[in-house]
């Protein structure tokens, strides 16, 4: 916590300590001074009744507002009408709210129920809400609650109740806010939503208890739970092209999903640290994971998203090829960008295509920058009809594993991959180099070609077929075939692991697999390749 964030912290707890006390004693509080309108009684009671509040009257977007009597009781903001001649207002805009006290007994629970009400131009609302329109506090035995219920008035016509919403200024929680619908069957009145930057202070607590739960921009330090079946929505609330975040540096615990989404304006989910537990976070349509720490999985769909920082060893993202459909035109790729950035990967990079041929599914593109690999990269290529598309430079270090399953793993060009540690590609897998890309496989660099029988092997193959240049591998360091499957090949069998079709092959492997030997006599015939010779007995095979 800054020093600046401590001292406003200090200030309204200890005004809220006083607040509700004797006359004399209250009016001594520097706090209370600024407190224009207060909740009178420790009891439960209504929002909209003059008579529950300090000064007689409703609180006005001028003043400011506390909930801070203490004991245990609800405030239950919901719509209410001046008089019979009046619209029914459907929420209150306040200057500024402190809700609960910081210590001492009882909670103090501000209960925003959504429900359905009438306009001044008879028409149907189905939105409560507390607009702030400076910094607000939940101290710790403040509760806020969102309610999303059937309740209200209903215009013949019209959908039932209503959504519950806090909008405006930055409110800091100390204490708990809860989110919850009444019933899941109406999608008239199933979503909460906290418009309001909101920060989840360290101790305090945030619970999507039901429904969905949409949210701007979220920093937590407490702890975050998103209960069974509820959904986490961070999505953009505050107009056209406006930002959306989640930062999340405390406990978060996914019990039902959370979707990260962009829309008009850009979408940051900050993994600062913390943890989070349970089901995938999902990151679609180019919202940007900035990674520095804390155990995660993500899972990236749908359009796709970006990434920049460093993914620690805790972590695993999944990249799905899908499809989807843009003005009227239908696309099949999911693509992972690097914010042209260079990317730290400690931990599970995972690149999944899929699908049933060409009609569903979709293949697999990472661009726009590089990636230092620590951890492991895993393509698995499920469907052959998509490949993945790999455009960004890739240093495979000393502890880094980038393995093919299987179909096509594309470099199509950008920075080469340098190869320190170890490359597999299994049996029926091929790394395909193309548009000038290079592989360079170093002193230290281990290529592993899986191999479960003559024609199910993995290989490379460099070709040029248009137009920036053929590709290109630079042979060094170590070429370890591995038989799989029970296969057990005749003796002087040569596998023809680098397919040369227009491309390049460079140099020599320094050393090779038991009972394999280089083959480099074919870099010029028809096919041309370079090989393994089996050899079953363990000699150096002839010729």
């Amino acid at each position: 916590m800054t020093r600046s964030r401590a001292l406003l912290v200090v200030a309204v707890l200890l005004g809220a300590l006083v607040t509700g006390v004797a006359g004399a004693a209250a009016a001594s509080s520097p706090r209370l001074a600024s407190c224009s309108d207060s909740w009178k009684s420790p009891v439960s009671g209504v929002w909209g009744a003059g008579a529950n509040w300090s000064t007689g009257v409703i609180p006005s977007n001028a003043d400011n507002v506390c909930i801070t009597v203490p004991g245990t009781y609800t405030v239950t903001l919901a719509p209410w009408s001046l008089g019979t001649a009046d619209p029914n207002n459907n929420g209150a805009s306040v200057n500024s709210l402190t809700l609960g006290l910081g210590g001492g007994a009882g909670t103090q629970t501000l209960d925003i129920a959504g429900q359905g009400s009438t306009s001044n131009s008879n028409e149907q609302l189905s939105t409560v809400f507390l607009n702030v329109v400076t910094t607000s506090t939940i101290a710790a035995r403040g509760a806020l609650v969102l309610d999303s219920t059937d309740g209200g008035s209903q215009l013949p016509g019209n959908p039932i109740g209503g959504d519950a919403v806090l909008s405006g200024a930055p409110v800091l929680n100390y204490g708990s806010v809860t989110a919850e619908i009444q019933d899941a069957k109406n999608k008239y009145a199933n979503t909460t939503q906290i418009e309001a930057p909101l920060t989840n202070e360290a101790g305090a607590s945030l619970q999507d208890g039901s429904g969905t739960l949409e949210v701007a921009a979220i920093t937590n330090y407490g702890t975050f739970t998103v209960a069974p079946r509820a959904e986490l929505s961070v999505v953009n609330l505050e107009g056209f092209a406006s930002p959306s975040s989640f930062t999340n540096d405390g406990k978060l615990v996914n019990d039902g999903s959370i979707l990260a989404q962009q829309g008009s304006g850009p979408l940051t989910w900050t993994q600062a640290g913390g943890y989070v537990k349970g089901n995938v976070v999902t990151l679609q349509s180019g919202a940007t994971l900035v990674d520095k720490a804390g155990a995660a999985q993500f899972l990236v769909n749908y359009l796709g998203a970006n990434i920049k920082g460093t993914i620690p060893a805790v972590q695993k993202i999944t990249v799905v090829g899908g499809a989807y459909n843009y003005q009227g035109d239908n696309y099949n790729v999911t693509a992972l960008g690097l914010d042209h950035s260079s990317v730290v990967n400690q931990g599970t990079l995972v690149l999944v295509t899929q699908g049933s041929g060409k009609k569903t599914g979709g293949a697999v593109t990472v661009s726009d920058g590089s990636i230092d690999n620590k951890g492991t990269i895993l393509a698995e290529i499920k469907d052959p009809s998509w490949n993945v598309q790999y455009e960004a430079g890739l240093t495979n270090t000393h502890t880094g594993n980038l393995t093919v399953t299987g179909g096509t793993f594309t470099d199509g060009g950008g920075a080469p991959v340098t190869n320190h540690g170890t490359v597999t590609v299994g049996p029926r897998a091929l790394f395909l180099l193309q548009e000038a890309s290079a592989f360079m496989n170093k002193s230290d660099g281990t290529i592993v070609s899986e191999i479960s029988s003559t024609k199910s092997l993995g290989q490379f193959e460099l070709v040029s077929p248009c137009c920036a240049g053929p590709g290109r591998f630079i042979a060094g360091g170590t070429l370890a075939p591995v038989l799989k499957s029970g296969h057990a090949p005749a003796a002087n069998t040569d596998f023809q692991l680098f397919l040369l079709s227009g491309g390049s092959f460079k140099g020599t492997f320094a050393h090779l697999g038991r009972r394999f030997t280089a083959d480099y006599a074919h870099e010029s015939a028809s096919p041309a390749f370079v090989g393994a010779v089996y050899d079953k007995s363990g000699k150096k095979p002839k010729g």
